[in-house]
């Protein structure tokens, strides 16, 4: 009984706000009306005078009645008075006050086929019949229908004051497309009201259609869906309006009003939405998003979102004694923001200059605890990361180089890790070649010496939630350096089929603090010690290599045979890198006692001092490596009747890669793992396999009881230490082959309200019926130095179905093969329902299950005011461990 009650109070709470603004609103029109004195049905008589501008028209019959000075224009009459055109099968003028009447065609039986119309500037209408004087520009028209952007008004009787003002008295308003582009007579809906006042305000570019008490007919029946007035803005400019909610009730935060709020445009490049939700048991949030554009020079958006979420009973929590043990019950609050903004550059604008954003932070839990269901049904709540740049990019016309100042900002929802990089700039040199010749080709190591600089200084910060903002962040977790890098480079070719190409390049970083380690006796614990100051090193690298490709051809000497060809192409790569040891003065030692170690002996440790700065660690070992990689393709040639050349080219093999490397100078472990990826579509065109894997040369010694062994420096073991294969295929209506739906194949199609449907020969409705289904397999083996290796097999499903025009299924979730269950389910259904939209959305299954219905109108003037909406509770105690 109180659900029921307090349903109808928020129903009815925002229609006695607008009845009093209507009040306010009638009261000032009938202020302005009785100033004129103006009656709905009558025009007010002027006394005789001429016209003032010169009247063009046209018949096929003329009649002229000279004692009253009025002419009657029979059959396709035409009349032109200034910027007023008029069209009708009867006219009437009134030389003496200008009074114009203008009547419809009618049939023997007095029914109006062809309307009259009247055109004025931009304003077209359509009306059986209308009076109008050329002198005031007043004139009342009856069964007239105008065309208003989005929509349509057909009114009884409309009586003109002038241009810009129309009195409208029983009137329909509505944006059914079919009744607009006059397939149908009948729309599927219209807002009706006894009166009504449309206003022209050319000089904004706005249209005002203001009524009385309004109620929506669906197919000509009247609903409980009233409002005591509509404010219908109409023009092309955007205008300030109240957002209407949706209500509705849910078992975890209570009965709710969702969406209401304020739409302001704030001149002509910007606007703003401000929408809330208010929860009877104590939750509320706020939206605020703001637009805007300039044309050809920029555009985007912001987004701002806070929300303070409550659940359960007050007072009780997960060790209250005797407590109720439901979930659902426990009391929680969270407090949840989110920040959006996209900022976006017209190219055209400065080719030389770009400023763009994109910026996405939250609080941690914000996907996971949003009040609103729309995270869950988006799949945004299983994002586990989020990421912001915002960036300003600057390059020159005639320098080689390019300079960048940009912000960045990484947050990882499981952790809790927020790294920011507050700024950072770049500048880097194009690749310049400082001895090639001014003409002609360049020719030898000498002239295709080329060089690239590149400096980087940059602000990044390692926090989390806890300490965001705080002085903790600043002091501690701030590190900052700068880095240059000088590449030098040059290629050349041997004896034509060997490229051989040299490199060499500096790499020098300065950073403002560094580390020193010291194990505290009081403590007990290793002590790191932040020193800030100026520090520096750099790291040298050079390498060579060289590759060629070895092509293998074999061909079938039948010609009616089904292989034709095989290829096989071989690209080998040799290189070869040296570094040098230009580290071994940054590293320290500390020494901490041995706890197993019956007299405490110390047990000592090797830490670098720049381990926590922000561009990496100076070369610490001489790398003195031979690399090598080796490249496959490997294709047939078919013979295939389908092909207009009679063949067709099957790749085994889109590549197969191995890659790895031995170091000299490495005191073990000299041989790297090697490494393998491939991909292929030998079972079909839209199927490919792609795979991975990793191969550890090395033998691995297991301690009795451990599940972790230690690798030892013995090769002959080669085993794989990772793996990782994934495909995919999407079935559709040409997977099969059969029978395809050709429109050609019919001769008679519908028309109007049934245009999208073809019929047979025995009348039959007959349409495509469009339906893919996609499988995508995943499987992850990595086992590393464990005994046991950890397995992720996964199968991703997409199905989707129109089995009817105006309806849309569709499907998608995911099967874990390992843990044998489903996540990430959603179900939706979409229905064309006109001039409505209507969708639901269902999760049925895993963590946050939970459905979403809508239902309204299409056309953008409505779509915020005229809907419905409901949700039901989603399933957030599952993810707080219970």
């Amino acid at each position: 009984m109180f659900s029921n009650a307090f349903k109808h109070i928020i129903f009815c709470s925002p229609f006695l706000v607008c009845t009093i603004s209507y009040g306010q609103m009638q009261e000032m029109d009938t202020q302005k009306s009785s100033q004129n004195s103006i009656k709905l049905d009558t025009i007010i008589p002027v006394k005789k005078s001429k016209l003032e501008h010169t009247v063009v028209r046209s018949s096929d019959d003329e009649v002229h009645d000279r004692k009253k000075n009025i002419t009657y224009l029979l059959r396709q009459a035409k009349v032109d008075y200034e910027d007023m055109k008029i069209e009708a099968d009867y006219i009437e003028i009134d030389w003496n006050t200008g009074d114009v009447y203008a009547e419809g065609k009618r049939d023997s039986i007095g029914n109006v086929t062809e309307r009259t119309k009247f055109k004025q500037g931009a304003n077209e209408f359509e009306q059986e019949a209308f009076k109008v004087n050329f002198k005031t520009k007043m004139g009342i028209a009856y069964n007239i229908r105008l065309n208003e952007d989005e929509g349509v008004i057909v009114a009884d009787r409309v009586k003109r004051i002038n241009d810009s003002v129309m009195y409208l008295s029983r009137a329909d308003y509505t944006t059914d497309t079919f009744f607009k582009e006059g397939k149908t007579n009948e729309p599927d809906y219209v807002l009706r009201t006894t009166r009504g006042k449309l206003i022209d305000k050319k000089e904004e570019g706005e249209k005002l259609l203001i009524t009385g008490p309004t109620n929506m007919r669906i197919y000509d029946i009247p609903t409980p869906l009233a409002l005591p007035f509509a404010y219908i803005p109409m023009g092309s400019k955007r205008a300030a309006g109240i957002l209407l909610p949706s209500f509705g009730e849910r078992a975890d935060v209570g009965f709710y009003l969702d969406g209401l709020g304020y739409y302001m445009p704030i001149g002509e490049y910007l606007d703003l939405e401000l929408q809330t939700r208010f929860y009877t048991k104590g939750s509320w949030g706020v939206n605020l998003m703001s637009r805007y554009k300039v044309n050809y020079r920029f555009q985007g958006s912001f987004a701002g979102s806070y929300e303070n979420r409550i659940t359960g009973i007050k007072g009780l929590n997960a060790d209250t004694p005797g407590g109720i043990r439901d979930p659902r019950n426990i009391f929680t609050q969270s407090k949840l923001y989110n920040i959006r903004w996209q900022h976006s550059q017209d190219q055209k604008s400065n080719p030389y200059f770009n400023f763009s954003a994109s910026v996405n932070f939250s609080s941690s839990q914000y996907y996971q605890q949003s009040i609103r269901n729309s995270n869950y049904l988006s799949g945004d709540v299983y994002n586990n990361t989020a990421n912001s740049n915002i960036s300003l990019r600057k390059s020159f016309e005639n320098l080689p180089i390019t300079m960048t100042l940009d912000a960045s900002h990484s947050q990882n929802y499981q952790t809790g890790r927020i790294d920011l990089t507050l700024p950072r700039f770049t500048m880097n040199m194009s690749r310049q070649f400082p001895f090639a010749p001014k003409t002609g080709l360049k020719k030898g190591l000498l002239h295709n010496l080329a060089v690239t600089y590149g400096l980087s200084a940059a602000n990044q910060i390692g926090t989390t939630d806890d300490t965001f903002f705080t002085d903790v962040m600043w002091r501690e977790q701030m590190r900052t350096g700068v880095q240059h890098k000088v590449d030098l480079s040059t290629n050349v070719t041997l004896a034509n089929y060997f490229p051989l190409t040299l490199s060499a390049n500096y790499h020098e970083v300065w950073a403002l603090n560094n580390t020193r380690k010291y194990w505290d006796e009081n403590s007990e614990t290793v002590i790191a010690e932040r020193l800030n100051g100026f520090y520096r090193y750099g790291n040298i690298n050079t390498s060579a290599s060289v590759s060629t490709s070895l092509y293998g051809t074999w061909l079938a000497k039948d010609k009616d045979a089904k292989i034709q060809g095989i290829r096989h192409v071989l690209t080998p790569s040799f290189g070869y890198s040296f570094s040098p040891n230009t580290g071994a003065k940054y590293i320290g030692v500390y020494g901490q006692p041995d706890s197993n170690s019956a007299n405490s002996a110390l047990q000592y440790h090797n830490y670098n001092f720049f381990e926590n700065t922000l561009y990496g660690l100076p070369n610490t070992q001489v790398t003195n490596a031979l690399n090598f990689s080796l490249s496959n393709n490997l294709e047939l040639k078919v013979r295939d009747e389908k092909e207009k050349s009679g063949y067709r080219k099957i790749k085994i093999f889109d590549y197969l890669n191995f890659s790895t490397a031995y170091n000299f100078a490495a005191d073990e472990f000299r041989l790297s793992p090697i490494s393998m990826s491939g991909s292929t579509s030998l079972l079909g065109r839209n199927m490919k396999l792609n795979f991975s894997a990793t191969f550890d040369p090395y033998k691995i010694q297991f301690a009795e009881g451990s599940r972790f062994g230690t690798r030892i420096d013995e090769l002959g073991a080669f085993r794989v230490s990772a793996f990782n294969i994934n495909t995919g295929y999407t079935f559709d209506n040409n997977t099969f082959g059969g029978k395809k739906f050709d429109a050609k194949n019919y001769k008679k199609q519908g028309t109007i309200l049934d245009e999208v449907f073809y019929f047979d020969e025995e009348d039959y409705a007959q349409f495509s019926i469009p339906w893919s289904f996609g499988v995508n397999l995943g499987y992850t083996y990595a086992k590393g130095l464990s005994r046991e290796a950890t397995q992720n097999a996964s199968m991703a499903m997409t199905a989707s179905v129109s089995p009817s025009p105006y309806w849309q299924i569709s499907a998608n979730g995911t099967y874990d093969l390992v843990n044998k269950e489903l996540v990430g389910t959603r179900i939706s259904l979409a229905r064309d329902l006109r001039s409505f939209n209507f969708t639901f959305s269902w999760i049925p299954v895993g963590v946050y299950k939970t459905w979403d219905f809508f239902i309204g109108i299409k056309a953008s003037i409505l779509s915020d005011a005229v809907k419905y909406e409901q949700q039901s509770s989603n399933q957030l105690f599952n993810t707080v461990g219970f």
